[in-house]
């Protein structure tokens, strides 16, 4: 559309140019055919005038509409220069989506599901609501994610969050298709080791027949960003927060 226009726009421009400077010209090559006397019918010196006039207008026109435009799609367009937001510099993402379920982790890795990279943490106190930038976050709203289809956890009780009841944030970048079905967290007295798995929605007999475990595990094109919240057995009291095979996960900062 945008190709159509400007095609359009550029023809219109180098039909008022010529007129402004030939209109005598562009009268016998556009329009003398369509009299049967061609040179008898010629308009006059003035008539000639008259048409650089309306092409002048019609040039000052479209570049004050052109200029309109361009600074319309200016201000629409964010600023390739701008500064990144406090959660660009956390999370790497503009607009990362809290998994609004309460995790009930469990130890053993499961089978037939993707061990999604793990990209960072963040420690959160859920019963002061610290860092409150957490709870305003938007949740993960997916049509194919829910409890009956495999999305991990629970809803929260009414009235709280999954991150009232959570001790740490974990950030993962997965498949649009795809969502988290099981969380593995295996804490001992100096170090908590986490695992996400994703997969697609479970089939409704059960089975593995729709490649719930096709996902791609950087993301994709069109990858979402997600913080699930992680339930604890007590504070992270100093732990080190590692994958399960034992690398340290990065400990994401707070900006305000």
């Amino acid at each position: 559309m945008e190709t159509v226009l400007l095609v359009l726009m550029g023809s219109l421009g180098v039909l008022f140019l010529w007129g402004m400077i030939a209109p005598r010209s562009q009268w016998r090559l556009l329009i003398s055919w369509t009299y049967r006397d061609p040179y008898g019918g010629e308009p006059t010196g003035f008539a000639f005038g008259l048409y650089r006039v309306v092409a002048a207008l019609g040039i000052v026109t479209m570049i004050v509409s052109g200029a309109s435009v361009y600074r319309v799609e200016q201000v629409r367009r964010p600023d390739a220069n701008s500064p990144p937001t406090p959660i660009e510099r956390m999370w790497g993402a503009k607009n990362p989506k809290v998994v609004n379920r309460v995790v009930t982790p469990i130890t053993q890795v499961p089978t037939g599901f993707v061990d999604q990279p793990i990209l960072g943490y963040q420690t959160l106190d859920g019963k002061r609501r610290q860092p409150p930038y957490l709870f305003s976050l938007p949740s993960l709203s997916l049509k194919l994610a829910t409890t009956r289809n495999g999305l991990v956890g629970v809803d929260p009780p009414a009235g709280l969050a999954a991150l009232d009841m959570a001790q740490l944030v974990v950030e993962v970048t997965g498949d649009k298709k795809c969502f988290p079905h099981h969380v593995v967290v295996i804490e001992s007295g100096s170090t908590v080791q986490i695992g996400v798995y994703y997969g697609q929605s479970d089939p409704a007999d059960g089975s593995n027949s729709l490649n719930i475990d096709d996902c791609d595990p950087s993301g994709g094109a069109n990858a979402i960003t997600t913080l699930i919240p992680i339930r604890l057995s007590d504070t992270l009291s100093g732990r080190d927060v590692q994958t399960l095979d034992g690398k340290a996960i990065r400990k994401v900062p707070v900006i305000e």
